[in-house]
């Protein structure tokens, strides 16, 4: 609980989800439904590695998580924007015709593209997506995230990520920077290590999930975003909000 202003500042909001979605994890095993499967988007993917054994302790995930937010807190200079209606390919395409640094962040769907980049180059590629038919919104965001810009923040990261201890994943876990099942510890830390500088492939992640098996999933991070990206990217999965699981929509 807390002022909102404070609550949404990626330093306190990070800590604030990570335990949010553990939380959420641990109420549905109490009352049996436990995962076949897992993958977290961005920061997700810390709770995703506590649920899947990988990290042991979610104490010193935790610890991680928190520095994580700090140092990306720090960041300013840049921002993010949503691209809807246009393919991937013709996104890449305008960003790489930028002056400056920008690129894709997240591939969230389809036609649902995340750029990322300094203000200059962010504003000059969100005006060319929008001459080309997308939908452009810019992100409430403090900084250029998934970018090579985040370079600094990485590498100060790095110390706390090389402390944790990795372990084989007791069920599949599914990394959202490769968008594969990952099941070597020293592969996943490597993964980790590069994840705030690297592009989210959530649409892999999901297409991997399918190839699992996985026919339900449960959305544990904040609200339903999650669930409407995924309803978009495949009609083989049926995506569920957290209290819907718990209300017994499942």
């Amino acid at each position: 609980n807390g002022d909102r202003d404070r609550l949404v500042r990626t330093e306190n909001a990070q800590p604030a989800i990570f335990i949010d979605s553990l939380s959420k994890e641990e109420a549905l095993r109490s009352r049996g439904i436990v995962p076949a499967a897992v993958a977290g988007h961005s920061l997700g993917e810390y709770a995703a590695l506590v649920s899947s054994g990988v990290i042991p302790s979610a104490e010193d995930a935790l610890a991680v998580v928190i520095d994580r937010g700090r140092l990306m807190g720090r960041v300013h200079g840049g921002g993010m924007a949503a691209i809807l209606k246009l393919p991937l390919a013709e996104v890449e395409e305008i960003c790489d015709g930028i002056d400056g640094a920008v690129n894709v962040a997240n591939i969230n769907g389809p036609t649902q593209i995340v750029i990322s980049g300094d203000l200059e180059s962010l504003q000059a590629a969100m005006d060319a997506c929008q001459d080309a038919g997308g939908r452009v919104i810019k992100l409430d965001v403090s900084g250029p995230f998934h970018t090579p810009l985040l370079a600094a923040a990485q590498a100060a990261l790095a110390p706390s990520i090389e402390q944790l201890e990795f372990l084989t994943a007791n069920i599949p876990f599914v990394s959202s920077v490769s968008g594969r099942m990952e099941s070597d510890p020293s592969t996943i830390r490597s993964l980790l290590l590069t994840q705030i500088t690297a592009c989210v492939q959530w649409v892999s992640a999901v297409e991997s999930l399918v190839k699992l098996g996985v026919d339900v999933a449960i959305d544990v991070g904040p609200g339903k975003v999650l669930t409407n990206m995924g309803r978009r990217i495949t009609d083989k999965i049926e995506f569920v909000t957290f209290k819907e699981a718990i209300d017994g929509a499942i």
